[in-house]
């Protein structure tokens, strides 16, 4: 077969799409010598992060432009190359495409189909336009599609509730994974890396930042100085991945706050960088209020780090009972497992443990089978 693929998210700066596209075609050229694999990208992949195999092509195709390259540019390019299947990776598609051509869509999540009450609208402009594209687009170009791919099974039935026209039995799940490098590694050279690259001095917590209101930042920091103010804890906090952070409301918070020098912002993190921050953070926080799976708790226990989570939408489903889980609309929740980590070597410990067994039970290369007898299985559909 001639399989296209979607792979724009896997050339940018990587979060979480980004990082699922890059790994499914990855693992697909690690098992896939038969089918022949086409991947279509909007800039250049200037890190050489795509495979170079005989039966992988990339191919940029332009405008750039968002929308006239996915309704546009893609289909028709698909169609030249006598592609039979094409792979939507980041929950959107073309709404026309070739019928000969079976459409196969990641969905990740439908928050975006959600009312502002459940899943508040995000201070940035670009995630604003992004939710509002999604929002008049995924409906419509699910009206021909072969197969829908999700994350996980909370997913599963999220979109059942909210894309009614789908077949539940056209709904698939895999299951992401965190990626191999993230490990333990632990020891005082990395201490000392961490500390010269972000100037972090002593223990601190780690939270992943974001303008998005549903990744709970303003939770967080509001919590962490009130903890602070009463003497409560004695670490400092370090918010990593908001670009232009200097920018932002919690920014000026934290500059109006007492604790300013505890508290260190970040600008978009490398998986390597990430790895350090891990493996040299005492607690992981991730409040969310909603994921379709969560990568990052995986990635935190993978590298030996007792994570503080959300106990709502997808998360209990992936991080088991490996994670402190808290209610993430409720502050004193966060609070008291801040402490009570903090404060108990032993639960931590506890935590630890769970956690570097729990993430072994993800894998990507798995994910890339289940993925590939999803293409296999419509060689002989209609």
């Amino acid at each position: 077969m001639i399989i296209g693929i979607d792979a724009r998210f896997a050339v940018h700066n990587r979060r979480g799409i980004g990082n699922y596209t890059l790994k499914l075609i990855q693992n697909l050229a690690e098992i896939d010598i038969k089918n022949e694999y086409i991947l279509y990208i909007d800039i250049d992949d200037s890190n050489n992060v795509l495979p170079k195999k005989d039966n992988f092509k990339t191919k940029k195709i332009f405008p750039s432009n968002y929308f006239l390259w996915e309704q546009i540019s893609l289909p028709i390019q698909a169609k030249r190359d006598a592609v039979e299947i094409l792979h939507c990776t980041g929950n959107t598609a073309p709404i026309l495409l070739d019928r000969r051509i079976k459409k196969v869509v990641t969905i990740h999540d439908v928050m975006y189909l959600k009312d502002y009450s459940t899943i508040p609208q995000s201070l940035s402009m670009y995630q604003r336009w992004g939710r509002t594209y999604r929002k008049m687009i995924v409906p419509r170009a699910i009206k021909h599609i072969a197969k829908v791919v999700t994350v996980s099974n909370f997913s599963k039935n999220d979109i059942k509730e909210h894309l009614p026209a789908l077949k539940e039995d056209a709904i698939l799940v895999t299951h992401e994974a965190a990626d191999e490098r993230f490990s333990k590694i632990g020891g005082d050279i990395q201490r000392s890396k961490v500390s010269d690259k972000f100037d972090i001095k002593g223990n601190y917590i780690l939270t992943l930042g974001a303008l998005d209101p549903r990744k709970n930042t303003k939770m967080v920091i509001n919590t962490f100085l009130h903890l602070k103010s009463e003497k409560k804890i004695n670490v400092n906090l370090v918010i990593a991945g908001i670009p232009n952070w200097r920018q932002t409301e919690f920014y000026k918070t934290v500059q109006e706050s007492s604790f300013r020098e505890d508290i260190i912002f970040t600008d978009f993190i490398s998986e390597e960088d990430m790895v350090l921050l891990y493996n040299c953070a005492t607690v992981f926080l991730y409040p969310s209020l909603y994921e379709g799976f969560g990568i990052p708790p995986l990635e935190a226990m993978a590298c030996g780090t007792p994570v503080i989570t959300s106990n709502t939408t997808s998360i209990p489903e992936i991080v088991g009972n490996a994670a402190f889980l808290i209610d993430p609309l409720n502050d004193k929740d966060l609070k008291d497992a801040l402490l009570s980590l903090l404060n108990n070597e032993d639960l931590r410990n506890d935590f630890i443990e769970r956690g570097f067994k729990r993430a072994k039970e993800f894998s990507w290369n798995k994910m890339a089978k289940e993925t590939l007898q999803i293409y296999e299985s419509l060689r002989h559909e209609n």
